[in-house]
Order: structure tokens, then sequence, then C-alpha cells
């Protein structure tokens, strides 16, 4: 009787770290769709805002822990010579030495360091490295995310940087250029299948 008692003992012991564990959820990656997004710029000047587009780049999105924020981690490589403004004379100068100097410095680039929620969940700051003509300076992402029912959705951000901190000081002959460079990022987000099949 005292051996039965013993083993059972044992049992329900050896049982009590596997009922107290919970199986942690596993993380979930993002698929950018590139054709469905949209990253631009706006800058303005005495002779009217500039605005560009890029056409070529590539993006990762994850979230590390669901439902967490603080986990979630972007990165963006864009290629600075598919920016185009519409124009061919405003794309020759923008991207010349004196402005994007693509030649030298073809690529654009933003790694996610920090996140920082608020009261929205929906709302969220992304601090993070931005690498432009070499030089990179952290900035600030301020980010929406509009969720959808399958687990993606649409990422908005903006962040806004003075160009002279990347080496383009110089302006154009008669013609005022600001300073403050403001990029827009519309991502279309949509969540890769949980492996086994299970739900997010």
């Amino acid at each position: 009787m005292r051996r039965t008692a013993t083993m059972t003992l044992v049992l329900i012991l050896s049982a009590i770290p596997l009922d107290a564990q919970t199986p942690e959820k596993p993380a979930r990656e993002f698929t950018i769709d590139v054709p469905e997004s949209r990253i631009e710029f706006f800058v303005a000047s005495s002779e009217g805002d500039v605005n560009g587009t890029f056409k070529f780049w590539k993006g990762e999105f994850t979230v590390a822990t669901p439902g967490v924020p603080e986990s979630a981690t972007l990165s963006l490589e864009i290629s600075a010579r598919s920016m185009t403004t519409g124009d061919g004379v405003k794309n020759k100068m923008i991207k010349g030495k004196d402005f994007f100097y693509v030649e030298e410095y073809p690529t654009v680039s933003f790694t996610s360091t920090k996140v920082i929620p608020s009261s929205d969940p929906n709302k969220f700051q992304a601090q993070g490295d931005f690498t432009l003509r070499g030089v990179t300076k952290s900035v600030t992402l301020q980010v929406i995310l509009d969720r959808e029912s399958k687990g993606g959705g649409q990422i908005y951000a903006d962040l806004s940087f003075d160009r002279r901190d990347f080496g383009m000081t110089h302006s154009v002959p008669f013609v005022r250029v600001g300073d403050s460079v403001r990029v827009r990022l519309d991502l279309y987000i949509v969540a890769k299948p949980v492996a086994g099949g299970a739900r997010p």
C-alpha cells in the first residue's frame, strides 16, 4: 500500500512541471506585398513640393510574440536608383551628388531597434536606424496599424528627417529647397501560414 502511494505521489509531482508550462506561441512572420504597398517622400521648395516614389524595395516584418507590439521588428531595403518624381529633370537633380547620390549610395535602409506601444493597440512608435548616403541616424516612425481579420493588414508610417544630417547640404540655384524631408510608408502585410496549420 505504501509503495503504491509513493509511486502515485512521484507521478503527480513529475506531472506538475509539465502542467505548469504553457507552450510558447511561435513568432508570426509577415510578407510585405510590394505591388500593393508604397514608399514615397516629400520635400518643399520655392517652386512647389517635390514628391518622389521608390519603385523597387524589399522588407521584412515579424512579431516575435503574437499580441505583443514591443516584440515586432521591421526592416526595409530600398533601391535609391528606383526613385522617380515623374519628371526627368527633377529625377536627375535628386539622384545626383547634391541629394541622394545614387551612383555612390544605391541603397536606403531602415531597421527597427525598439517599438514603443501606446494606449491605442493600433498606434505605436518604431525607433530604428535609418541609413542614407552612407550615414546612419536614429529616427522614429509614427505607426498606425489597420488590422484585418486574417492576421494581416496595412501599416501606415511617417518619419521626417533633416537632409543636412545626411550630407544633403546643397540647394538648387535660384530655388529654395526645404531642409525637412518627409517619408511616408503604406505597407500591405499578409500573415504567413503557421507551421502545422495552427491558428494564430
